[in-house]
């Protein structure tokens, strides 16, 4: 295509009249399993993202927290494979946790960290975790006794 007429297709697209609206169109995806369960987890990670953006936490600090509070004292190389955070990714999460005085590490041997909770810690993780609770039950509450048994076998799967 000429560049005169490629300039002349985006001049187009530009207008608002001329822009497609995503939500109206159909798609071959629309009725595949894989493709609804990931418009399902994007929509319902959107409202997890806002309830813990209240509280000023991303969704890997409350990942982080709420695993830290039910396994006091773990390894830091274990939550980072239970949330499948790469080391070099982790460090600095827990270093932004550690300097909000929301979590604590202690040395288990020569290359090891133990993490802990603090109290304020404690007291944002159960508040993490009661919003967290709080969006999927929005959610279930909206899914039909087929759906609901569709979730179950599903857990099977995974």
């Amino acid at each position: 295509m000429a560049r005169d007429q490629r300039q002349g297709r985006d001049k187009a697209l530009d207008s608002p009249a001329e822009l497609p609206v995503a939500h109206t169109l159909a798609s071959p995806l629309d009725g595949t399993l894989g493709y609804r369960l990931r418009r399902a987890s994007m929509a319902m990670m959107g409202d997890v993202i806002a309830a813990l953006r209240a509280i000023d936490l991303s969704v890997g600090e409350a990942s982080l927290l709420i695993l830290v509070g039910h396994n006091p004292g773990c390894r830091q190389s274990d939550v980072g494979r239970a949330l499948a955070i790469k080391r070099a990714n982790l460090t600095p999460l827990i270093g932004r946790l550690k300097a909000r005085d929301l979590i604590s590490d202690a040395p288990i041997d020569g290359r090891s960290l133990s993490l802990t909770l603090t109290p304020q810690g404690e007291a944002l993780q159960r508040e993490a975790m009661k919003r967290v609770k709080a969006s999927n039950r929005k959610f279930q509450k909206r899914l039909t006794i087929e759906e609901k048994a569709l979730l179950a076998a599903l857990e099977a799967l995974g």
